[in-house]
């Protein structure tokens, strides 16, 4: 029933890497690491400024991603990794969804997903990982937090279904365990103001730290990280 809408096709890409794993038999299970690489690019003009900018939603995630794929090509993990940058996460999660469903390698090789998204640095003693009262590798998600003085939440609004709101969901349905590191909607979130220069950097470096931590642990423990079923 809506008048006056304008579609125009446009033609964007998923970026994939992977990285062979050093176990000979592990190496055929894979760790997703993902970040959305774009924004919302230019929109509604907020005070004459209408370039958003998307700093810390999500060039901090994709930091993230990049910094684990620089460190595990020199220190390769026994599971293999795919690292993942998505097109078009703040149009509707598409170009995660649009690999879900067509993957470079079959789902039923991935081990686990680990998304980076949106560091809003609330609270720099905290680390929000949204799905963490899903997933079974919580205590050890517990105990990489813990080494870098960091405390591990859950998701605390819930009422803003963040879980189904970044491209982690669209593995969790098809089965792939699947968590994103998170820390809260901050006062630019979404707005032009979102700029490198409100990024805290000191606490940038140890949530990227931790994150690769995390992908260590995750890519060499030796039992697979199962789907909690009974998880909400």
């Amino acid at each position: 029933k809506i008048e006056g809408m304008k579609k125009e096709k446009i033609k964007t890409q998923n970026i994939v890497g992977v990285l062979e794993g050093s176990d000979p038999k592990l190496k055929d299970e894979y760790i997703i690491y993902s970040a959305h690489y774009d924004h919302v690019g230019i929109g509604r003009a907020v005070e004459g400024d209408s370039i958003y900018n998307g700093s810390r939603d999500n060039a901090v995630g994709s930091v993230t991603v990049l910094s684990a794929a620089e460190n595990l090509a020199k220190y390769p993990t026994k599971r293999s990794a795919v690292f993942i940058f998505f097109t078009g996460e703040e149009k509707g999660l598409l170009g995660s969804s649009y690999y879900a469903d067509n993957p470079a390698i079959p789902l039923e090789k991935m081990t686990y997903c680990f998304n980076s998204d949106n560091a809003g640095y609330n609270d720099t003693t905290k680390a929000m990982i949204i799905g963490l009262e899903r997933t079974l590798a919580r205590p050890l998600i517990e105990k990489a937090c813990t080494a870098f003085g960091l405390n591990a939440i859950q998701d605390n609004m819930p009422e803003q279904g963040l879980f189904d709101r970044s491209d982690n969901v669209n593995f969790a349905k098809k089965g792939v365990p699947a968590i994103f590191l998170f820390n809260g909607i901050h006062a630019d979130y979404h707005l032009p103001s979102d700029t490198p220069d409100k990024i805290e950097y000191n606490a940038l470096a140890k949530r990227t730290q931790l994150a690769f931590t995390l992908a260590w642990e995750l890519a060499n423990r030796a039992e697979k990280i199962k789907v909690d079923r009974d998880g909400k």
